[in-house]
């Protein structure tokens, strides 16, 4: 997902709702909520205005695994749903 967010920042992407979802990023703090099954997080982007992108990304648990670390991630883009 980082690798994906610096693709679209090079595309001229820009990140919105900055204050409410912050862009991923390699940090203690982001590692700290993604592992915490209960939380995951959100980045939004825009692409001038054709395009918006929102990537979620959460932990699973999975019972047959447990030593292992596993996520889920989902993205969805569209037509711009929200303001910038």
């Amino acid at each position: 997902m980082l690798d994906l967010q610096e693709q679209w920042r090079k595309a001229g992407w820009t990140p919105i709702r900055i204050k409410e979802d912050p862009p991923f990023a390699d940090t203690l703090q982001w590692r700290a909520q993604l592992r915490d099954v209960n939380k995951g997080g959100t980045s939004c982007w825009q692409a001038g205005n054709p395009y918006q992108a929102m990537l979620v990304v959460g932990r699973l648990e999975d019972n047959k695994r447990p030593e292992e670390e596993r996520y889920l991630i989902t993205l969805a883009m569209a037509k711009p749903w929200v303001r910038p």
